[in-house]
């Protein structure tokens, strides 16, 4: 039998080492500091879970991609896109994971490892996000399954490593099994995924928070709603629609709900992916940016609302009037700096 590998725990520490985990660690608190401020966290928690979720199917070498988890999730199906396979139920660990990831906070991180703890050489001595990868590690030769990869978000906030459970920090490297790479290669590698997991994530949020506050500005800016503000928070949780979903969900016809959408993208509220003439499927601004469907955002934000030209030919009119009778009083002597 080939000896265990030597525990992350135990590695020695280098200068590349110690540079990698303050990066993905300093990553990790600021991710979780703006997901626990955020008053779009529930939103954000949803997608982020698709994005851990099929970060755990590609580490099992599926070829499902994310935006297949969304529509199985959404209950549409994407053009120009094979249906998955399902012969192996990909999506089965889903529902469970995500009631785990909302269980209570007083479980200990020990619960539900696929082996018996015994502290490593170096445990206590290591950081704690060393540790969790120390048990990511021992976890990932213990069970083949996803389930190691699924666990790490668990990990981390039973560890007091992170407030809030974060779905997108699914972590781990096919050479945890394969045992090719050498131990502190593996590590400096895991570290810089929990680092981009955790950047990726941020600007997650961003794109979410700021297609939200569009979504409000072009929503007060309109004469008559309607239902576009039932459409907009139907769409933190369901980011991918069409006529047919969205209908029975604000109570209007097909045919209403399709006009809706419409509307909502000439807005800007959605983004039409399908290129179909009926029947077309939507996604919000910030799943079609995830999803390369179209570009991100440069430059400068916009410019808030200007004054309504009227307000601006008032101000005007009254610069010329004080003009005008500055002039007069200079003519007669009067004013000044006296």
């Amino acid at each position: 039998m080939a000896a265990s590998p030597l525990p992350f725990s135990a590695l020695p520490w280098t200068p590349a080492l110690a540079s990698a985990l303050a990066d993905a660690s300093a990553a990790l608190a600021r991710l979780d500091a703006r997901v626990c401020a955020s008053s779009l966290a529930p939103g954000w928690k949803l997608r982020a879970s698709w994005t851990g979720y099929a970060a755990a199917l590609h580490l099992q070498h599926s070829q499902i991609e994310e935006i297949d988890i969304i529509a199985e999730r959404c209950g549409l199906r994407l053009p120009a896109r094979p249906v998955p396979r399902t012969e192996d139920e990909p999506f089965a660990a889903y529902e469970p994971w995500l009631a785990a990831l909302h269980e209570p906070e007083s479980r200990h991180w020990s619960d539900g490892l696929p082996f018996t703890f015994d502290a490593p050489a170096g445990w206590h001595d290591a950081p704690a996000l060393i540790r969790a990868l120390t048990l990511l590690d021992l976890s990932a030769r213990a069970d083949r399954t996803m389930g190691p990869w699924l666990a790490f978000p668990l990990i981390l906030r039973r560890m007091d490593l992170t407030r809030a459970a974060l779905p997108c920090m699914v972590a781990g490297d096919a050479a945890q099994r394969t045992l090719r790479d050498a131990r502190p290669v593996l590590l400096k590698r895991l570290l810089k995924q929990v680092a981009r997991a955790a950047q990726d994530g941020l600007e997650r949020l961003d794109r979410l928070e700021g297609a939200t506050r569009r979504a409000a500005a072009a929503i007060a800016a309109e004469h008559r709603p309607g239902k576009l503000t039932d459409l907009a928070r139907i769409a933190l949780t369901r980011p991918c629609l069409a006529a047919r979903t969205l209908a029975p969900a604000i109570g209007i016809t097909i045919s209403g709900a399709g006009k809706l959408l419409e509307r909502a993208n000439h807005l800007g509220l959605m983004a039409e992916i399908s290129g179909r003439e009926s029947w077309r499927t939507y996604v919000t601004p910030d799943i079609a940016t995830t999803l390369g469907l179209r570009p991100a955002d440069r430059g400068r934000p916009p410019l808030g609302n200007k004054a309504p030209p009227e307000v601006g030919d008032i101000l005007r009119s009254f610069d010329a009037e004080m003009a005008e009778i500055e002039a007069r009083l200079a003519r007669l002597g009067i004013g000044g700096d006296d």
